[in-house]
């Protein structure tokens, strides 16, 4: 993978409160979405499946520019063993918060399937064309969708793969509400790997809360590093991060690419 120095850092943006840094991060991506869409005739777009991307997806949907029916989605990763109709399964908490019209456009990972044959078929479908924009967040560990610290290739040719879920991912889906206990959380995913994530032509990353600082805080200040995968979105050329200012509260002032936006 390539060195930092060959691409410009990311542009950060750092807000005042988790709604109004979720609104910028759709209004962003918004822009991006029609942008490409006055340029050709289909986009192709990955989503991440997490309540640090709820407001994103809210403005992102309600933007009136966007005809849903020229968008083929995918999402990032989902459980496996878990029921597809569990709200916490990860295609369903997508489809449940993207606008009606772009549901018939969303290609789903079929947890309840072969593993290996459903990795194979949705990395195929992901290579079929380029993807245009990807959002995605970050966890509190540092993963972005399921590449866990120490179990991350950055130069991997597989798009999707089965991965053990970190203990921090799993009391992460606890702590933000999605299941009642570590003991529900599946200890299994298939995710998308990191250069499929990257293949995006434009990255637009959300993350909220004083959980995510450290991790934010250990992406921004680098090295690109395996053992925080997130600080792969350092080698890319088109990616802005969008914090509110709890998330933002470790990030020192050099990393600080953007000046804050207060309310008012």
């Amino acid at each position: 993978m390539s060195s930092p120095t060959s691409t410009p850092r990311p542009t950060v943006s750092i807000r005042d409160t988790a709604e109004s840094a979720g609104a910028a991060a759709g209004r962003a991506a918004a822009d991006a979405l029609t942008e490409i869409l006055e340029q050709q005739d289909r986009a192709r777009v990955i989503f991440a499946s997490a309540p640090s991307q709820e407001q994103m997806l809210a403005t992102l949907g309600a933007d009136p520019r966007i005809d849903w029916t020229r968008v083929q989605s995918f999402h990032m990763d989902d459980y496996l063993g878990l029921d597809p109709a569990h709200p916490a399964a990860f295609g369903t908490w997508l489809a449940d918060r993207l606008p009606q019209a772009a549901r018939a456009g969303l290609d789903r990972i079929r947890a309840d399937a072969d593993p290996d044959q459903e990795a194979a078929r949705y990395g195929a479908a992901l290579a079929a064309a380029p993807i245009d924009l990807v959002c995605l967040g970050i966890g509190v560990n540092g993963h972005i969708a399921f590449n866990e610290p120490g179990d991350t290739d950055f130069d991997t040719p597989e798009r999707v793969r089965l991965i053990e879920l970190a203990h921090t991912s799993r009391q992460q889906q606890v702590d933000e509400g999605l299941f009642p206990d570590l003991e529900s959380v599946p200890t299994t995913a298939l995710t998308l790997t990191v250069p499929a994530l990257l293949s995006g032509d434009v990255l637009v990353c959300t993350v909220l809360g004083e959980a995510k600082a450290e991790a934010v805080a250990a992406t921004l200040a680098g090295p690109v590093d395996p053992r925080v995968p997130a600080t792969a979105m350092l080698t890319h050329p088109r990616v802005r991060i969008h914090l509110d200012q709890a998330a933002a509260g470790l990030l020192p002032a050099q990393h600080r690419t953007d000046s804050p936006v207060t309310e008012g």
